[in-house]
């Protein structure tokens, strides 16, 4: 599979002594100055079919060689009965793309062209890894393996054929040239609990909140994670600096306590102890932090046509931009059945829009899974016959349970004075989150409540998770609107705003945010910790 040269060892362990000197724990969710294990050195950086190094899951899949002919030339796993005889999920254990199924067993790594029935075939993989994986996901051209330590390995071209298949454990910016990452709180630890996933997009079109379709053609790539008590969802892009501060602000305002995660294409499914689901499509780009191939809209947008590609969407302004804020959670309905938390997302079909569902679970007293496309309303039931694996939940089929694990309300205000004298303030403010609820009080004691919508910057360099003293850019727009300020009894409100925010009813402005202010550069109002 490759070695390692001495070179890049020594830019390995310049790396991780620059990343531990910094102060950012590569084993943990917080920022700390103790030592991690290493990475499994056998690993390659730069493997034989990785093309164009190092950009793995970048570009559109590699055509197979052989076909699915490929799988015939690896070995036969040597016990074929403890192998499962379908694949029907992409969990820790095992997962699939539309051409290849791959399991996990006893640490080692068996595949086979999917919905073949074939014999299993062992996957070639680096000495000091093979039979030390704990756990692995699996989405279109990517499969990602996990060892006890947490470090990720990628097995890159998955929707080629195995005899262009490679290795590598390069993960995080810049460029995915960080020799060595783990997932945070060990994730690995529990394979069977679906603690993380690997969501790779290389869909045709997504629709924003509008409605709107946009072309995208190029491959994008997220690692996500329930951290805490489940309410956290930590998101690691190859791209990104390699440290635990990106998060997907999960349901609720964040307060949602899942105890399951499952994403594709990056749209991401969350479940509750007892069964209550959210997902959301949501990554670096539809979130508007990625301005390189993407163009963005805070503003209200007159009626545009979509682009007919990537290219002509960002440089055309004569098609419409991505509408901000992104997507928020969207509820699924409640399974009217026994469930565990085992669950299931995957990719049906060429656009973001194309996903389908699936939990493990009983129907009638017979065991299979639940399943839906995302957009439905109601489930099926496919029966299989096969053992529990997930652990049984005890909700009620017909009730929204979701007010029962709601996190505690952080209890971070801010306060701060704005011209004239208005008071500007938001309460509970959760950093993650795309909308934030703001007070705007007026000289004479009335209350106006709008919208700040956020959204977390682009970043080279590492830094600690959540809010701290190091200022934190999120970009953003006061959304006056709610508040109607055309309406004449709101004509205060309107002379604020034709004073202060340029006459703009939606108004946008960077934020450095830190544990105890937020400051907005524009009107240069500063928010203080209260």
């Amino acid at each position: 599979m490759g070695r390692t040269t001495t070179t890049r060892t020594a830019l390995s362990a310049f790396l991780a002594s620059t990343f531990l000197a910094a102060g950012i724990g590569l084993g943990s969710a917080e920022v700390s100055a103790r030592p991690s294990p290493l990475p499994l050195g056998c690993v390659p950086f730069i493997s034989t079919f990785q093309l164009v190094p190092p950009l793995p899951g970048l570009f559109t899949p590699l055509p197979s060689i052989k076909g699915p002919s490929e799988f015939d030339g690896l070995p036969p796993a040597p016990r074929q009965e403890k192998l499962p005889a379908k694949v029907e999920f992409r969990d820790n254990t095992q997962g699939f793309n539309s051409r290849t199924e791959a399991v996990l067993h006893d640490g080692h790594l068996y595949a086979r062209a999917r919905h073949s029935s074939k014999p299993w075939r062992k996957v070639a993989t680096p000495g000091c890894l093979d039979g030390e994986i704990v756990a692995i996901s699996v989405n279109n051209n990517m499969l990602v393996a996990l060892d006890k330590n947490g470090f990720i390995y990628s097995l890159d071209n998955l929707l080629s054929g195995p005899m262009l298949w490679n290795w590598t454990r390069m993960f995080g910016g810049p460029i995915w040239l960080w020799p060595g990452m783990q997932v945070p709180n060990k994730a690995a630890k529990q394979p069977v609990a679906n603690k993380w996933s690997i969501s790779h997009r290389i869909s045709t079109s997504f629709k924003d909140p509008k409605g709107v379709t946009h072309p995208t053609t190029a491959g994008l790539v997220e690692l996500v994670s329930l951290a805490d008590d489940g309410s956290r969802i930590i998101y690691q892009d190859p791209w990104l600096p390699a440290d635990f501060s990106y998060e997907i602000g999960g349901p609720e305002q964040g307060r949602f306590q899942a105890n399951a995660i499952s994403t594709s294409g990056s749209v991401t499914l969350v479940q509750n102890k007892y069964g209550d689901m959210f997902t959301r499509l949501y990554d670096l780009d539809t979130a508007g932090a990625n301005h390189i191939p993407g163009r963005y809209s805070w503003q209200p947008q007159p009626k545009k046509p979509s682009a007919p590609n990537q290219l002509a969407e960002r440089f055309n302004p004569g098609y419409a931009a991505i509408d901000l804020p992104g997507e928020d959670w969207k509820p699924q309905p409640k399974i009217p059945g026994t469930v565990t938390s085992r669950i299931s997302i995957h990719d049906s079909g060429a656009t973001a829009e194309d996903r389908e569902l699936r939990v493990e679970g009983m129907s009638g007293g017979t065991t299979g899974y639940w399943h839906k496309p995302i957009t439905a309303s109601t489930w099926a039931f496919t029966p299989t016959g096969q053992p529990l694996r997930g652990q049984v939940l005890h909700g009620d089929p017909s009730t929204n349970q979701t007010a029962l694990t709601l996190a505690p309300k952080n209890k971070v205000n801010f306060r701060g004075k704005l011209p004239d004298g208005w008071t500007m303030t938001t309460e509970n403010f959760e950093w993650a989150q795309t909308k934030h609820p703001v007070t705007l009080t007026s000289p004479t004691g009335r209350t106006f409540n709008v919208e700040l919508y956020t959204t977390d910057g682009l970043r080279l360099l590492p830094r600690g998770p959540g809010l701290d003293n190091n200022p934190r850019t999120l970009e953003g727009a006061i959304d006056f609107r709610s508040a109607a300020p055309w309406r004449p009894e709101n004509a205060e409100l309107n002379r604020l705003i034709r004073k202060q925010f340029n006459g703009a009813h939606v108004y946008e402005t960077n934020i450095q945010a830190t544990k105890n202010s937020l400051t907005f550069d524009r009107p240069g109002v500063v928010l203080v910790r209260k």
